[in-house]
């Protein structure tokens, strides 16, 4: 009887997948939150510039155009930025910190005198006291991500830092500009404290950081004068300044939802720059005011996030150092416009005309978005992460703990990333058992791994052969087994 063959093929199966990195992804969230920023900038900008762009210069678009040509420059930076690895600002460091302080020196020696102080290039158009807040924040990242666990060491963290930060302030102090420089030793004594500096030496650092702006500001004929209007302001509100009470006056003829755009009655001094939350609150009311602080409130969250998934320390350093500062000036701009601090110059980021300080914000956003797009890449494969050298240092990880060599900023969203950084951790520090004792080896570097690994298999080996356990007993029913330690080959 013929048999009969099947001839039908088999349809091939589809070749598998390689578990591989998952797709690189920039945080979109927070580009809209920038986004909404920006626009509602540009609206009020126009709103509050139109009478007086159409008496000094007879066109009423006159500053929003030119914020508009600032924005598409700050644009292309930005995405530029979030192309670029943000690893590869390590190498570069050094080089932007040393254009930072040539450009600071020109400011001091050909910069155009405005108002009483030296603060800008070019007749008005660049103010790289603006530009020094990202690029020492990034000097600032690598030198503290570069010290390890020798961070806490006085020669090492504190005398360096403090003299490091101590010449940059200075250089602003001398345009002079207070808000500047206090900005910036603030955003870094945030870093250092991410860092895993000892607590200690950071409150004796505050507290020298303290004393001696108070002591300069009091030397200094207009800082002075706003010092005491502030607290004329707060004994009489009466016989405050004219900024302070004409940014109250606003506020309060906003109500709840605003006069309306372009209706705003109130004469405030710097209506489209230094108070122009203001103006918000004036023409959308307390509804606009509280928005701007929610939104700014979700861009702190958002950067925030994206700093603590980072698995390198100079992104996590970085990431925390971008978000403090905008964070930091949007609190400050906000404050002074009502009446919470003594009035400063600091913009409102993203929404205050300016073009130096829209570029600057911009590019940190840029460098936010780079580490989420390559801290995510390095994410998805934690054993690669984990077996790179460290040299024998030992950084800061993502852990909540108080120590020099653990981050203070527990992170959402790190679980599965730090459940992965621990596997990896055991792997590659195993624990050894030999009876009821054991012996645990967490190294930080491969090197001292091995020989650790291979003095305490020896030290086993000899305990065994000492007692007599490496001989291998006949099998009784009470014994429930020994076994002979292997060795190393």
């Amino acid at each position: 009887m013929p048999t009969t063959t099947n001839t039908s093929k088999t349809s091939p199966k589809p070749p598998r997948r390689r578990a591989g990195p998952s797709p690189v992804r920039y945080d979109f969230v927070l580009v809209m939150i920038v986004a909404t920023l920006i626009g509602l900038g540009l609206v009020m900008i126009f709103s509050a510039s139109y009478v007086q762009a159409n008496n000094l210069y007879g066109k009423s678009a006159f500053y929003f155009l030119r914020q508009l040509q600032w924005l598409v420059v700050s644009v292309i930076g930005m995405i530029v930025a979030a192309l670029i690895d943000f690893r590869i600002l390590k190498r570069l460091a050094l080089i932007l910190m040393a254009l930072t302080v040539l450009m600071l020196v020109a400011v001091l020696l050909f910069g155009d005198k405005n108002l009483g102080s030296r603060r800008h290039l070019f007749g008005t158009s660049v103010q790289p006291s603006e530009v020094a807040k990202l690029t020492i924040i990034i000097y600032i990242a690598y030198w503290l991500s570069s010290k390890g666990n020798r961070l806490r060491e006085v020669s090492v963290g504190l005398v360096p830092f403090s003299v490091l930060l101590s010449l940059v302030a200075l250089l602003i102090v001398l345009q002079p500009d207070f808000d500047t420089t206090a900005l910036i030793v603030m955003t870094a004594l945030i870093m250092f404290f991410i860092a895993g500096a000892d607590l200690k030496q950071l409150g004796i650092a505050g507290v020298v950081a303290a004393i001696t702006f108070v002591v300069v500001v009091t030397q200094i004929n207009y800082a002075s004068v706003r010092i005491n209007e502030f607290i004329d302001f707060l004994k009489d509100p009466g016989t405050g300044s004219y900024q302070l009470t004409a940014s109250l006056q606003a506020l309060a003829n906003g109500g709840v939802l605003g006069a309306g755009l372009g209706d705003g009655t109130t004469t405030i001094p710097l209506a489209f720059t230094d108070s122009i939350f203001a103006v918000i609150g004036e023409e959308l009311g307390l509804v606009g005011a509280l928005g701007v602080v929610a939104l700014f409130m979700a861009f702190a969250y958002r950067g925030l996030r994206i700093a603590l998934r980072s698995n390198d320390s100079f992104g996590l350093i970085l990431g925390c150092g971008i978000t403090g500062w905008i964070a930091l000036q949007a609190f400050v701009n906000i404050a002074v416009n009502t009446a919470t601090l003594p009035f400063s110059g600091l913009t409102l980021p993203f929404v205050s005309y300016g073009g130096s300080s829209l570029v600057a914000c911009m590019a940190g956003v840029g460098v936010l978005l780079s580490i989420s797009r390559y801290s995510n890449q390095t994410a998805a494969s934690p054993a690669r992460a984990a077996v790179q050298p460290t040299n024998g240092a030992t950084y800061a990880t993502l852990g909540l703990g108080w120590r020099n060599w653990r981050a203070r900023l527990p992170g959402a969203g790190r679980a599965r990333r730090a459940t992965a950084s621990r596997r990896t951790t055991q792997q590659s520090g195993r624990g050894y058992s030999s009876g009821g004792s054991s012996y645990s080896v967490k190294a930080s570097s491969a090197p001292r791994t091995a020989a650790l690994s291979r003095r305490v298999t020896r030290t086993k080996r000899t305990i065994a052969r000492r007692t007599g356990t490496s001989r291998k007993p006949a099998k009784s029913s009470s014994s429930s087994g020994t076994y002979r330690v292997p060795r190393r080959r």
